[in-house]
This record gives C-alpha cells, structure tokens and sequence, in this order.
C-alpha cells in the first residue's frame, strides 16, 4: 500500500491542476510578411483561412448547436478576410497573423450577439 500512495497522490494533485496550454503556430507569416507579399504567396493566405476554421471549430461549434451562433457566416468571401488582414498588418506591421486572426475571430464574435 506504502507504494501506490505516491502515484495515488499524484494521480489526484494532476487532476485538479489547471491544464497546461501550448501555442504553437505553424506556418503563420508575421505581418510584415503578410504586407510585402500576401498577393504572392498563397500558402499564407490559406494558412490564414484555416487558422480562422480551426478558431471556429474550436471556440463557435463546441458552444453552441445553432447555426446562428456561427461567427464565420457573416463572411460573404475569402477576400473580406484578406483585406481585413491587410488592414490589421498595415497598422501593426509588428505583430502575428495569429494575432490578427483572433482578433478578427472576436470582433465577429461580438457582431452576432
């Protein structure tokens, strides 16, 4: 009993320790990148589309089943994401596309309520 204790213990400390989160970002351009040749790599602008499908899957369908809580359908195109992005990496050329497209996420969070 004197050996199963200690896993005990430290089966029961894990269970109630905030989960540990790791952000990893593959593929993301930063955004003067995305300013100097957005146009001219497609890879970054796919990575960008799929990032705001990963939020989306992520953050929109676990909360809800209601297809009016989805954040994405307020977008008509591809190109709104685009320029929205170029917009953001205009202004903060020092910051991540990752960056940028959290924060596109919450704004259109905040536009369906």
């Amino acid at each position: 009993m004197k050996t199963k204790l200690p896993f005990i213990s430290l089966f029961l400390t894990c269970q109630f320790l905030p989960p540990v989160m790791s952000q990893t970002y593959i593929g993301a351009p930063d955004c003067g990148g995305w300013v100097r040749q957005s146009k001219e790599r497609p890879a970054d602008r796919a990575w960008l589309l799929g990032f705001m499908s990963g939020l989306n899957m992520m953050y929109g369908v676990q909360s809800s089943t209601k297809e009016d809580d989805d954040p994405l359908k307020s977008i008509n195109s591809a190109q709104q994401i685009y320029a929205w992005m170029d917009n953001y990496c205009q202004k903060k050329p020092l910051e991540s596309t990752h960056q940028g497209g959290f924060e596109l996420y919450l704004e259109l969070m905040k536009k369906r309520k």
